[in-house]
């Protein structure tokens, strides 16, 4: 059963039409328990990969909290689609310094935003938009093309431009339209925990070997723009929007394979440290190391 679909957001969007935020808990829950009965394939894969991350057997509170957490999530979601300004920063609590992102568009070199699949992303990417800063999504193509054109029709509405990568086509054309958006100083914005293609590189995650993509440690590479870890996990009610240290993909003669590797540890172990914080929002509904 699909967690993620065109019918699904349908109706969560029309339940947050209904039902005010502060009623939405209770609901949550009740969706989270009939989705943690009725997907089995879904729950072994987040089980398997939080008895990974926390390193024991038991983990069957924080694989319910992890439904929770991602109803919760996607009714947000579909919330602020709708709304701007004061109303969508509201949903955002404790913030940190965004010097490091400044410092990157002072110095006219971009800044290349990476989350893994945790917390709620999306807000991040609007929040910014709303706030006036220049973005751009890299991202792949959704498997229901209803999501793919309501999700693109929502960022261009706010101005955030939507750079597709196909899985299937190794063309450039991506990639130079990546690098332009950073020539122009803007923030780039894309995911960093699945692998989408041949571009990888093997590192230690969780103790494993795991092949992560190397796009964001390239564009590093090729731009001298500064890779920043971003996460937006939710806190009593609120979302906050942490901003870690940038991590700089200096070339090395004869040996930028090893410089893009390093980079991707890096933001690895900074993928690490926030997963074991906030294990229930890592949105993972597969067996992350068997696939």
């Amino acid at each position: 059963m699909a967690l993620y679909s065109s019918i699904n957001l349908f109706f969560i969007n029309l339940f947050t039409i209904m039902v005010p935020r502060w009623l939405t808990p209770p609901f949550a829950y009740l969706t989270a328990l009939i989705f943690y009965c009725v997907t089995g394939e879904q729950r072994r894969g987040i089980r398997a990969n939080l008895r990974v991350v926390l390193g024991r057997r038991n983990v069957e509170r924080t694989v319910f909290s992890s439904y929770c957490h991602y109803a919760r999530n996607w009714t947000d979601i579909m919330r602020m689609i709708r709304l701007r300004g004061e109303r969508l920063q509201a949903m955002i609590g404790r913030r940190s310094d965004p010097r490091p992102m400044e410092e990157a568009l002072a110095n006219k070199t971009g800044a290349i935003l990476i989350s893994p699949h945790f917390g709620n992303w999306e807000l991040g990417g609007l929040g910014l938009a709303d706030l006036g800063y220049r973005i751009t999504v890299l991202t792949f193509r959704e498997p229901d093309d209803k999501v793919t054109d309501q999700r693109r029709m929502v960022r261009e509405e706010r101005g955030i431009g939507v750079i597709y990568v196909d899985r299937d086509d190794p063309s450039p054309l991506a990639i130079i339209e990546a690098v332009n958006a950073l020539r122009r100083n803007e923030i780039l914005c894309l995911i960093g925990d699945r692998d989408g293609s041949s571009n990888s590189v093997t590192v230690d995650f969780f103790g494993k070997p795991t092949d992560l993509p190397a796009g964001a440690a390239y564009l590093a590479l090729a731009t001298g723009a500064p890779i920043i870890p971003v996460f937006v996990p939710l806190e009593q009610g609120r979302y906050a929007t942490l901003m870690e240290e940038p991590i700089y993909v200096a070339a090395r003669p004869g040996d930028n394979r090893a410089a893009v590797r390093d980079a991707v540890q890096q933001m690895a172990s900074v993928f690490e440290r926030y997963i074991r914080n906030y294990p229930d929002q890592w949105y993972t509904y597969f067996d992350y190391w068997q696939n």
